[in-house]
C-alpha cells in the first residue's frame, strides 16, 4: 500500500458512513441560507445604498459566515484521522501493510481532504443556482472563485485537525486541541495581537503610529491568522476580477492582498509537517 490506498481507504469508509452524503446536504443548506440571509434579510450595506445586490456583495456578506462554518465542518471530518485509529487499534494494522507513517499521515489528509472537497463543491453548486437567481448581476466565475479560496481554506483546517491527531492518541484531546485553535483565531488573536503591542510598548498604545516596528508588528501579527488571510485572499480576488482594476502597492510583501494564499499554504503544509515529526517519533 502507500499513501495512495490510505487516501482511497479513507474516503471510500467516508461514503460507507454516509459521511459525505451528510455533509454535502450541510453544505447545500448553508450555501442556500446564507445567500437568502445576505440578499434578502440582512444585504450588505452597499447593496442597500445602490439597491442591487450583485454576486461580489454577495460574496463579501458571505465571506464572514463561511469563515466560520468551514472550520467547523472540516475539523470535524478530520480530527479522528489519526487518533480514532490509534484508539481502536486499527493504526497498527494499517502501518502493518506496510504503509510508512509518511503514508499514513498523508494520506489520511487526503482522504480527509476529498471528502470535504466534494461535499463543498456539491453543496456550493446548488447554492450556486440559489445565488443566481437573488443575486441581480451574477458572475458565476466571481462564484467560483470564491468556492475555490473557500476550498483551499478548508484544507488548513484539515490540516490542523489531522497535524493535531497525530499528535495523540485521545480522539476527545484531538477535538480539544483541534477546536481549541480554531477558537484562538476566530475569537481571541486579534485581542492578543492587540495585548502583544500594548504590553511591547510600554503598557500604552499611546505613540503607536502607521509606518512603526509596533505597527508592522500588529499587522504580520493579524496577516498570520488564517482566518484574516482567507478574508483577504477572497475579497482581492473576486474584487479584482469584478472591477477588472489594478492594485496600488502595499509598503510591504507581506501586506499584499495576494499574501493571504501564501499564508493558507502555509498553514496546510506546517501543521502536517509538525504532526508527522512528531507521529514519526511516538511509539504506538
Amino acid at each position: 500500500m502507500s499513501w495512495q490506498a490510505v487516501a482511497q481507504k479513507d474516503f471510500r469508509d467516508a461514503i460507507r458512513s454516509r459521511l459525505l452524503i451528510a455533509l454535502t446536504a450541510l453544505f447545500a443548506l448553508f450555501a442556500v441560507g446564507a445567500a437568502y440571509v445576505v440578499s434578502e434579510i440582512q444585504p450588505p450595506q452597499q447593496a442597500a445604498l445602490t439597491g442591487e445586490v450583485t454576486t461580489v456583495l454577495l460574496i463579501v456578506g458571505l465571506v464572514q459566515a463561511t469563515a466560520v462554518f468551514i472550520p467547523i465542518v472540516a475539523i470535524a471530518v478530520a480530527y479522528r484521522a489519526l487518533a480514532g485509529e490509534r484508539q481502536s487499534g486499527s493504526l497498527k494494522v494499517l502501518l502493518s501493510l506496510p504503509n510508512s507513517r509518511a503514508d499514513v499521515v498523508f494520506g489520511k489528509f487526503l482522504g480527509r481532504a476529498g471528502v470535504v472537497t466534494v461535499a463543498l463543491f456539491v453543496g456550493f453548486a446548488v447554492g450556486l443556482v440559489a445565488t443566481a437567481a437573488l443575486a441581480e448581476a451574477f458572475s458565476a466565475l466571481e462564484y467560483i472563485v470564491f468556492v475555490g479560496t473557500s476550498l483551499l481554506f478548508a484544507f488548513v483546517f484539515v490540516s490542523i485537525a489531522v497535524g493535531v491527531s497525530a499528535f495523540t492518541s485521545s480522539t476527545s484531546r484531538a477535538a480539544y486541541g483541534s477546536f481549541g485553535i480554531f477558537v484562538v483565531f476566530q475569537f481571541l488573536w486579534g485581542i492578543l495581537s492587540q495585548g502583544i503591542v500594548y504590553g511591547l510598548n510600554g503598557f500604552s498604545f499611546e505613540g503607536v503610529q502607521q509606518g512603526d516596528p509596533l505597527s508592522d508588528l500588529f499587522q504580520v501579527l493579524t496577516i498570520i491568522d488564517p482566518t484574516a488571510a482567507y478574508q483577504q485572499a477572497t475579497n482581492w480576488t473576486v474584487r479584482l476580477l469584478a472591477e477588472n482594476q489594478e492594485v496600488q502597492d502595499a509598503p510591504a510583501f507581506y501586506l499584499e492582498p495576494w499574501f493571504g494564499f501564501v499564508i493558507m499554504a502555509i498553514w496546510i503544509i506546517l501543521p502536517l509537517a509538525i504532526g508527522y515529526y512528531r507521529f514519526e517519533a511516538s511509539d504506538l
